[in-house]
């Protein structure tokens, strides 16, 4: 199967359930400031951890073309990730391996790519345009790198928007998660929903919307025993 016969697939199958799921507004809180002792107590604990796992589906939609997939993130440090797309009966449509200075990407039907920049790599192969280095820390809520004034902070101490060169991320919904540090319990809110859109002007926008089903947080303590978490 090759990756236009996936993306026909994913075309026919996902397009009615996507565009549905783009008209979901985000439900804005009120905002705070950067200093705002919730959010300072939220930004600390999410760079405590960089390895998590969570599975969801992801829906993209370009100006000509629109599709959704399972997904499963697997982080395992920064730079060291794989992004997996599969359908409803775990069949695998690519595996995205990302690693400091080389990624590699394989798909459904035995074919292997490599390359050093990761989103140029998707691109090239499938023509989907993802940040995928981008997203490492934004799928967490995370702003790193980002200028406090290209922020907004949910009062409950939650990240509600990035702004960053031509991309706006909003962050739709979150879910509790639990981290444990030592012989601590913490209860996380967690990113559920993501919209991110870039806008290309007369091009058009591109749109993904990742909808998380899970997150498994992985400590520093517990990172050698989960060196191999399923993938279903």
């Amino acid at each position: 199967m090759n990756v236009k016969t996936i993306k026909t697939i994913l075309i026919a199958s996902c397009t009615v359930l996507f565009l549905s799921a783009c008209q979901t507004a985000p439900v804005k809180q009120q905002t705070t400031v950067w200093d705002d002792p919730l959010w300072q107590k939220h930004y600390k604990l999410l760079k405590t951890f960089e390895s998590h796992q969570l599975k969801g589906r992801i829906g993209i939609t370009h100006p000509e073309d629109s599709f959704s997939s399972n997904f499963l993130w697997r982080q395992q440090a920064p730079s060291d990730f794989t992004f997996r797309m599969y359908g409803a009966f775990g069949q695998t449509y690519m595996i995205l391996k990302v690693e400091p200075h080389l990624s590699s990407l394989s798909t459904g039907d035995d074919e292997h790519y490599q390359g050093t920049d990761a989103r140029q790599l998707l691109y090239s192969v499938s023509g989907w345009d993802i940040p995928v280095v981008l997203m490492q820390d934004w799928i967490k809520g995370l702003p790193t790198g980002i200028n406090k004034s290209d922020l907004l902070i949910n009062a409950d101490g939650t990240l509600q928007q990035i702004k960053y060169l031509d991309y706006v991320v909003d962050y739709v919904r979150y879910e509790e998660a639990e981290l444990m540090l030592g012989d601590k319990a913490f209860v996380l809110m967690m990113p559920k929903k993501i919209r991110i859109v870039q806008t290309n002007g007369e091009q058009g926008d591109n749109k993904i919307i990742l909808s998380i089903r899970s997150w498994d947080i992985i400590s520093a303590e517990t990172h050698s025993s989960k060196a191999n978490p399923s993938e279903e």
